[in-house]
């Protein structure tokens, strides 16, 4: 359970900041580097600033949509071929103008340079060519049809200015990119590791400048100094690490507003079902799992950790990606006495100690390990291990460091593991992934920590993969969890709610919205429609009617995007270390 760090005040008094500029909390990893293509998730800071100062050709709307960014609209010409029409008033922060080279550059040079970026250069590797068919005019071809290609590397893959990269002639892994120049709707200004980043708005920016003039990102040690901060004024928003014991102090300041939604993640319990692993060999019966995950209430379970902040979860695909978690996928209901029936007819008796046994005499005991960055779930883990005994299995909970797990599950040494994953774009593919043969039958293990193999499951993940309809796409996604709920294969437990603070008495424009913040903090469009409170109503006016010419062709409504996407910032702010899974891919 969550522990209550520290005593809110009562309503200290706003500190004296400019009514123009836009502070944040920020308790994760500080900046150290600023060239985008050397950042990746795990860099936080760099990886969140990189994304607000340059552009990508798309990014997503507060439903995950696909929506235009440097690319006003696009056509498939073939499965593999697509067109891309640019904006035609972006600039580069140092006056240049935007033009179709410069994404034809872009990709070329990730395309060489993939050694260089392991990250960013993954989101290339289906990319055939890139060609520039006029000024504004951008042709891909891909090497086979892709339907993750928008949800996926287009979300990533920033845009950088071809006049200033290409006359670098030095070795790439040590291009500073000081000062990074993009298109983005805030410039670069200047950073003081641990302390602060402050950015500036671009008034050119080509789909309308920004209300605030400056954005300043302070760095915390702790969440109890943010929250602190929050309180006195001297940041108008937290991150979203915030645990859920602080809410109600929070909302009782009536100058604080505390928004909460979906992350992008699930906790859910594995089960060691390979063949050739060490674990409980009980654990690869069907039979079994479906009786431990009848002997789990998750409804209970997200109530006492998470105090109500999480949804239960019926599939491995979260809530968070909208229509493609299939809400008809039917769960394990908790019933004791369906899990001792199940485990009854398939002949696992208890025994004299109360402890049940395999026909073949092996006794149902188990680990049930748990990372220590996440001990909530310790307790989750314990709660568990009181209703598995009530059905004759004993369980013993134990914390590791994740290093040490994340070894245990490569060498398929473990039983069962309450842990968590994330992904970092839209779209569902990540998530059932882990599940084919190739990446969940691997030694050592490769993504995949559960050991299992299914042939049917293998060849839809694949039709899926090259499935540009979405419709048939989704029916093949709905299969997939579908085919997973029935084996047992995991028992999704719940994905929690993000949390952050607003001062609502300062600033608006911040809507509730329902974009998982772990992946929304990357958007560029971040804070455009963020007012301060006294100047809301004369901005407002000359914002609209400057949004509407500039952004016309594009038919995206940015003051509806940019008032929802001021969370963006906050989710790396701690979100992306704190909602991304630690675990190393295990290879």
């Amino acid at each position: 359970m969550f522990a209550l760090l520290f005593q809110l005040p009562a309503h200290p008094a706003r500190a004296q900041v400019s009514p123009d500029t836009f502070a944040i909390g920020w308790d994760s990893s500080p900046i150290d580097q600023i060239n985008p293509m050397l950042t990746t998730l795990y860099d936080g800071g760099a990886w969140v600033i990189s994304h607000i100062i340059y552009d990508k050709l798309v990014q997503t709307d507060s439903y995950g949509n696909i929506i235009p960014d440097l690319a006003d609209n696009w056509t498939y010409t073939d499965p593999q071929t697509i067109v891309f029409s640019l904006a035609h008033n972006a600039t580069w922060h140092d006056g240049v103008p935007f033009t179709a080279n410069d994404v034809v550059f872009t990709i070329n040079h990730v395309t060489a340079n993939q050694a260089l970026y392991p990250h960013i250069g993954q989101y290339v590797q289906n990319i055939a060519s890139a060609q520039a068919l006029d000024n504004y005019t951008v042709q891909i071809k891909l090497k086979a049809p892709d339907a993750t290609f928008f949800s996926a590397s287009l979300l990533q893959l920033v845009i950088v200015p071809q006049h200033i990269w290409a006359s670098f002639t030095g070795n790439f892994s040590t291009f500073t990119d000081n000062p990074p120049i993009g298109t983005g709707p805030f410039k670069f200004v200047s950073w003081e590791a641990n302390s602060y980043v402050q950015l500036d708005a671009n008034p050119n920016y080509f789909r309308g400048a920004p209300h605030i003039k400056h954005l300043i990102i302070r760095y915390y040690n702790s969440v109890n100094a943010m929250v602190l901060a929050l309180q006195s004024g001297e940041i108008d928003l937290t991150s979203p690490l915030l645990p859920p014991t602080v809410v109600s102090s929070l909302t009782s300041n009536p100058d604080i507003q505390v928004f909460t939604r979906p992350d992008l993640r699930y906790f859910y319990l594995t089960f060691n079902e390979f063949p050739n692993g060490t674990g409980n060999p009980t654990l690869r019966d069907e039979r079994v799992r479906q009786a431990l995950e009848h002997a789990v209430d998750k409804q209970e379970l997200a109530q006492r950790v998470w105090l109500g902040f999480a949804d239960v979860l019926n599939t491995v695909v979260p809530t968070a990606l909208g229509s493609w978690h299939n809400p008809n996928t039917p769960d394990y209901v908790f019933d004791l006495n369906m899990s001792k029936k199940i485990l009854d007819d398939a002949g696992y008796k208890v025994g004299p100690d109360g402890i049940r046994a395999s026909p073949t005499g092996i006794k149902m005991i188990y680990n049930i390990d748990v990372p220590n960055d996440y001990s909530e779930e310790y307790r989750a883990a314990q709660i568990i291990a009181g209703w598995w005994s009530q059905i004759g299995v004993k369980a013993t909970p134990r914390l590791m460091d994740s290093g040490s797990l994340g070894n245990e599950e490569a060498a398929w040494q473990h039983d069962v593991v309450l842990w968590t994953w994330s992904a970092d774009f839209l779209d569902p593919a990540y998530f059932l992934s882990m599940f084919t043969t190739s990446q969940d039958t691997c030694v050592p293990g490769c993504l995949g920590d559960a050991g299992w193999s299914n042939a049917t499951y293998d060849q839809l993940f694949t039709q899926q993969s090259q499935t540009t309809d979405t419709a048939k796409r989704q029916q093949i996604i709905y299969e997939l969890q579908d085919i997973l709920t029935a084996h047992a294969v995991y028992d999704p437990l719940y994905d929690n709610d993000a949390i952050n603070g607003f001062r609502s008495d300062l600033f608006t424009g911040i809507p509730a919205g329902v974009i998982p913040p772990f992946f929304y903090f990357g958007e560029n469009s971040l804070l455009l429609n963020v007012h301060p409170i006294g100047m809301a109503a004369q901005t407002s006016a000359t914002s609209t009617e400057s949004m509407t010419s500039t952004t016309s062709g594009a038919g995206v409504d940015l003051g509806t995007i940019g008032g929802i996407v001021v969370v963006i910032i906050v989710i790396l702010a701690a979100g992306i270390f704190w909602t991304r899974r630690k675990k190393q891919p295990k290879s």
